[in-house]
């Protein structure tokens, strides 16, 4: 396994996940309570997520009466203190009960995935690329673990943008943000709307070559 990863070999894993397509690069995997993560034989751990916009809303958003007193979005505690979007969290704790015996060398994640990937890495201090994230905590402070991450989101994706700033929620780690020539209303979430943008030379210029940097 190389110390670094590119952003676009990390974005072509994660479309392969959901392809499965990961052939015999495959190790090990988990799908448990509709929570799927891949361990490869070079040590990366790649998390899938929902790949499809409405999917997100339908499932990850925890709207309702039990979350109203969150305006939506319910959080929880983690070990260290730290306050977690509760489905992100709950996703996380399955993940890294998998991972965290494998000790993998890379952290990769997508949608929910990515949201999930964020906690597993700085948790296991863990080098981590995550695409298409929500925001996932409302600890204001600086996590412990948070250098290990990085995010690459669309600017017209409307899932990076949940759940909103004014409620407190932020990603974790490093962010950057890509834009498009023309939004993509409805697709802009899918990770094969982020591969061609990491192609173009105006967004590599702006965005790290591989991570760790």
């Amino acid at each position: 396994m190389p110390h670094t990863l590119s952003l676009e070999d990390a974005a072509l894993l994660i479309r392969d996940a959901y392809a499965r397509d990961l052939g015999d690069r495959l190790h090990t995997t988990i799908d448990v309570r509709g929570v799927q993560a891949h361990y490869l034989h070079d040590g990366t751990l790649i998390i899938p997520g929902t790949n499809e916009f409405s999917d997100w809303f339908d499932f990850n958003l925890q709207i309702g009466a039990a979350a109203l007193e969150g305006h939506g979005f319910e959080t929880v505690p983690g070990d260290s203190g730290a306050i977690y979007h509760g489905g992100f969290l709950e996703h996380a704790q399955i993940v890294y009960t998998f991972a965290k015996g494998l000790r993998p060398k890379f952290v990769v994640g997508h949608s929910l995935g990515a949201a999930s990937a964020q906690i597993v890495g700085a948790s296991l201090a863990v080098s981590t690329i995550a695409f298409a994230s929500p925001r996932t905590t409302k600890t204001r402070t600086k996590l412990r673990g948070e250098g290990w991450v990085v995010n690459v989101n669309r600017v017209d994706d409307t899932v990076a943008h949940v759940p909103p700033p004014f409620l407190g929620f932020r990603h974790m780690g490093s962010l950057y943000w890509m834009a498009p020539d023309e939004p993509e209303v409805g697709e802009d979430h899918r990770i094969d709307n982020y591969i061609p943008l990491l192609k173009l030379k105006r967004i590599r210029d702006r965005l790290p070559a591989a991570w760790p940097r």
